[in-house]
């Protein structure tokens, strides 16, 4: 009786320790996608769900989220992923230095996060480029850093 006690005590702690160790997979992976990885914050809470700031956020033109322009040949969409890319018109084959950005229409701003549709302003109307920029999904902001 003394041997099946001690079976029935070691598959009860085989069994357990099984149980704990799914459970602390399972909540590793439903914290992963919350974790920034860097920084002293560890979580970024930026989902629509979480309804809260998130610590995402960039100044200055050279973290200027992606911009869709519009063609001045063709009238087509030109995606600038980046702030210093030419302007190149997939389309027609406009292409242009990163400099003529002030003189294209402006059709939208991506966010880098999530990549939802961006809003954005001029704080100064001497500026003829956004100023700010705010995701309305997961709550990303960049500002476009200048001295007054």
């Amino acid at each position: 009786m003394a041997d099946q006690s001690r079976g029935f005590v070691r598959a009860l702690g085989a069994a357990t320790g099984h149980v704990l160790a799914s459970l602390r997979w399972l909540g590793t992976r439903l914290v992963a996608p919350l974790r920034t990885g860097d920084g002293p914050n560890e979580f970024r809470l930026s989902s629509v769900e979480t309804h809260t700031t998130t610590i995402d956020g960039d100044t200055g033109w050279a973290h200027r989220p992606p911009a869709t322009l519009r063609c001045p040949e063709c009238g087509d969409e030109i995606l600038q992923a980046d702030s210093s890319a030419p302007i190149d018109c997939p389309r027609c084959r406009v292409d242009l230095p990163a400099d003529r950005f002030t003189d294209l229409d402006l059709l939208a701003l991506t966010c880098p996060v999530c990549r939802s549709g961006m809003q954005y302003g001029r704080r100064h109307p001497e500026f003829g480029v956004p100023e700010w920029a705010n995701c309305p999904n997961c709550q990303y902001h960049w500002e476009f850093k200048h001295s007054y």
